[in-house]
């Protein structure tokens, strides 16, 4: 005669963790939780083995735990047996330290320098990236920033945006409207960005060089519902003009402050011959963070990267697919530009004028 089965949930919390696993997201923890759940509701132990992809032994441990312990003794993780890290709160400091410089550009780089710093010539490579991972150490994308930025230029932009609006002397009973705009240069020479593939297999991207381009401008009104764009064949003053005029034609009744950047295809403020309604603001040099219509061509980009495109006609089709959203949803326009330096600057303006927006 066989020996009874012993009762599953002796700490008498199986309910709790069904309500638990309803909501645990995928992970160890879930599988636990899993292998628990139908081994109550009476799965042999070698069917839930299989089906999770686990040892019948693994399953039983579990199982013994979670009749000990409870979901606490189930979830707890036993330490490794392994050698004690050798990585001191002082050296995890000094990583995170140089970390959020942005120096290290590989993980021997930081293999390099934990040794030499810390006399650690004897440690394996390999190593290194548990201590990254443990200092929060990510592999990123890196942004371009000209060194000749000035932070301080920057800075003093955010915070007197609202006077540089007030010293355009906008008439009296107007409504405003305020704009960022910049362009995005686009062509047939081939974009390529990251891509998911199988592990142990290269990532490929077709790639033909070839120089026919072309180039989009941007516009989006901050707090309002606003957004312009323009496909030229070049970029210069009279395309640049042309541009202006729309974002005017956009509300003849309105005035319109527009931030750009000081390339020399840009009107400048005052600048002839511009609308009678538009007004210029220039942005600090080297400072794209200020615009937020560069995380637009970010996602312009992100659509038409990684493809071989027939002709010029085929990829704007694209780009228009890819921006249509924007003149569609004006929602889209509040979350790109966010709830940042321009918003804020925009209701102070508001405030001091008394204006109503429409």
């Amino acid at each position: 005669m066989s020996r009874p089965r012993q009762k599953i949930d002796q700490q008498g919390v199986g309910a709790e963790l069904l309500t638990r696993l309803k909501s645990e997201a995928s992970g160890w923890q879930r599988e636990r939780m899993l292998a628990i759940k139908l081994t109550m509701e009476g799965t042999d132990t070698q069917k839930v083995a299989d089906d999770l992809g686990r040892s019948q032994a693994t399953i039983q441990t579990w199982i013994n735990r979670f009749r000990t312990g409870g979901i606490e003794g189930l979830l707890t993780k036993n330490k490794g047996n392994g050698p004690k890290s050798r990585l001191t709160a002082e050296m995890e400091t000094a990583m995170v330290a140089e970390l959020a410089k942005g120096k290290w550009r590989t993980a021997r780089d930081a293999w390099n320098w934990l040794g030499s710093k810390f006399d650690l010539g004897d440690m394996k490579e390999a190593t290194i990236y548990k201590y990254l991972g443990k200092c929060a150490g990510r592999l990123k994308a890196t942004r371009p920033c000209n060194p000749q930025k000035d932070p301080a230029a920057e800075a003093a932009f955010r915070a007197t945006l609202a006077d540089k609006m007030e010293e355009i002397g906008i008439p009296a009973n107007t409504p405003v409207r305020l704009w960022v705009y910049d362009e995005m240069r686009y062509g047939l020479h081939p974009l390529t960005r990251k891509m998911w593939c199988l592990r142990g297999i290269r990532a490929i991207a077709p790639s033909r060089r070839r120089y026919q381009n072309g180039y989009l401008y941007g516009a989006l009104e901050v707090g309002g519902s606003g957004s312009e764009f323009l496909f030229t064949p070049s970029l210069n003053k009279e395309w640049d003009i042309e541009f202006l005029r729309q974002i005017s034609a956009h509300d003849p009744q309105a005035t319109h402050i527009v931030i750009g950047d000081g390339a020399g295809f840009h009107h400048k403020k005052d600048e002839e011959p511009l609308p009678e309604n538009i007004k210029i603001i220039t942005l600090p040099a080297y400072s794209p963070e200020l615009n937020p219509v560069e995380k637009l061509w970010d996602i312009v980009k992100d659509g038409i990267c990684n493809r071989d495109w027939k002709d010029l006609d085929e990829l704007e089709e694209k780009i228009t697919e890819r921006i249509k959203p924007y003149w569609e949803d004006t929602k889209r326009v509040t979350r790109l530009i966010g709830k940042g330096y321009l918003l804020s600057e925009l209701n102070a303006i508001w405030k001091n004028e008394l204006r109503q927006y429409n």
